[in-house]
């Protein structure tokens, strides 16, 4: 989490408690043991008196500007800070120039580095590449996204990890040893802990909030003590650290769809609200859940997606805060629903069987027909449809193309599906043999009388006492014994006797 800066100041210093306690050598500085240990290669580097260009990457307050400072003090160089959000790229000119015309060696450090745009990197380029300055970036954001590949190429990349809660107590000991010799201050026990994982791995915000810890304890005694009731008053100041930036973003939409894929109904929860308490568009999550519904669950369980769809429509349609609910609902659902990737597998399969070189046209019996000189150019011949003449057994892809098996059931649902398919194809395909005579008689009067018109199966089992698939059956044995001929608009025609 992160906190807003305290307006507080500590005696008569206007800074703030992280700044009045950064520390200034690698003995004082806080975690990194993997950047900053004996054998590493940056401390191997500097005691060699050399300063390599170097991007930190990693979360806010873990020591990324303090290590930078520590790192060209030790090796005497001259180190100019900017902005990136603020500085333009005049700013750097003027930089390069005066390195380029000053005594001794020179350093940028360039906060949050990502912000500069392609324009702004590229001036750096020639300077680091010969070495005239040492680039030290600061970025928060992943640098295969935010950094140029040919300034990349050049720095050595170094990826900071948030603080262990071991290593926010150092800081925040040495926080309340700082007020304990200003005044006294104490701090209650129990608090500690809670104190420190409010701080959610960041050294500098949990610094800041034990500065607004003491700014609501302190009263008109001369010693003040940190309390719990201080802590939750000081508390009410967290915002998210959920910063909606490229990391932060993508980071959390992918913890949510691996919490909804794995079943974990909390996880997904978990990160769903701390995704809406940082400011996320909804519209995304609901995407998201859409997605998930599909690739992750699929036929296992078909109203996942329309769930899905449904949270996406109560977004668009009522709004936030009241369309939380159905989000909610829906990943709840989505997450404890069965899962099944077939439905990505089946498409992945077919795009790879496309591009495998087997993509081919369409079969004459498959093609439109509707137009008047369909027949003569042999489009359709040889279809047959389904509704009145059975689910004869014609090929629906290429001829090229044998056994693909795209799509592979793979929940019990999805299996069980397919078995009722397997039971309504082999009744199409082989209605009964031995139709009843009169009954077959009374459905060619029938026909006879509406001759010409489409028919519903419906409306002759009504008037024969019969029922829907029992009339089918008979209008296919009388197609296929030649006495009537059936075209694909149900239109009849008797033929014969």
């Amino acid at each position: 989490m992160s906190i807003k800066p305290s307006n507080f100041t500590l005696g008569l210093s206007s800074k703030p408690l992280p700044e009045l306690l950064r520390p200034s050598t690698l003995t004082a500085f806080i975690g990194q043991p993997h950047i900053v240990g004996p054998r590493s290669f940056l401390v191997s580097e500097i005691n060699r008196g050399n300063l390599v260009s170097s991007i930190f990457w990693g979360p806010p307050g873990v020591g990324k500007t303090t290590l930078a400072r520590i790192l060209t003090g030790m090796a005497n160089y001259n180190m100019v800070e900017l902005s990136a959000v603020k500085a333009s790229l005049s700013d750097v000119k003027q930089f390069l120039k005066q390195a380029e015309g000053g005594m001794g060696r020179f350093a940028l450090f360039l906060d949050e580095i990502h912000r500069f745009n392609k324009l702004q990197q590229d001036a750096l380029l020639p300077s680091v590449e010969s070495g005239d300055i040492v680039l030290l970036g600061a970025t928060t954001e992943n640098p295969a996204f935010g950094i140029i590949p040919a300034l990349r190429s050049r720095m050595r990349i170094f990826q900071f990890r948030p603080l262990e809660a071991a290593h926010i107590r150092i800081g925040v000991e040495r926080g309340i040893e700082h007020l304990q010799q200003r005044d006294g201050t104490v701090i209650e026990i129990e608090i500690m802990d809670q104190l420190i994982l409010f701080g959610g791995g960041d050294l500098r915000n949990t610094l800041l909030l034990l500065e607004d810890v003491y700014s609501f304890a302190r009263g008109p005694e001369t010693r003040v003590v940190l309390t719990k009731e201080a802590l939750e008053a000081a508390a009410n100041r967290l915002i998210s650290d959920y910063d909606g930036g490229y990391d932060a973003h993508y980071d959390h939409a992918s913890a949510f769809q691996k919490s909804l894929r794995g079943s974990s109904v909390d996880g997904a929860l978990y990160w769903l609200g701390k995704m809406l308490e940082g400011g996320e568009d909804p519209m995304f999550i609901a995407r998201r859940l859409v997605i998930t519904a599909s690739e992750d669950v699929g036929m296992a369980d078909p109203m996942a997606l329309l769930q899905a769809q449904a949270a996406m429509d109560a977004i668009r349609n009522i709004g936030m805060p009241e369309a939380r609910l159905p989000l909610t609902q829906a990943v709840i659902y989505i997450a404890s629903a069965p899962k099944s990737n077939s439905v990505i597998s089946a498409i992945s399969k077919v795009t790879a069987t496309l591009r495998e070189g087997h993509s081919y046209g369409v079969p004459p019996h498959l093609k439109d027909s509707h137009f008047s000189s369909a027949a003569s150019q042999g489009s359709g011949l040889g279809y047959v449809y389904p509704h009145t003449r059975g689910s004869a057994v014609i090929t629906y892809l290429p001829t090229q193309i044998e056994r693909p098996d795209f799509y592979m059931p793979l929940s019990e649902a999805e299996n069980l599906r397919m078995r009722n398919l397997d039971g309504f194809l082999r009744n199409h395909h082989n209605p009964p043999t031995a139709p009843d005579k009169t009954l077959e008689k009374k459905l060619l009067d029938l026909i006879a009388q509406k001759s010409g018109s489409p028919i519903k199966t419906e409306d002759f089992a009504q008037e024969m006492g019969l029922s829907p698939a029992e009339v089918y059956h008979l209008l296919v044995n009388l197609e296929r014994s030649g006495r009537i001929t059936i075209d694909k608009w149900a239109t009849i025609e008797i033929t014969g006797e």
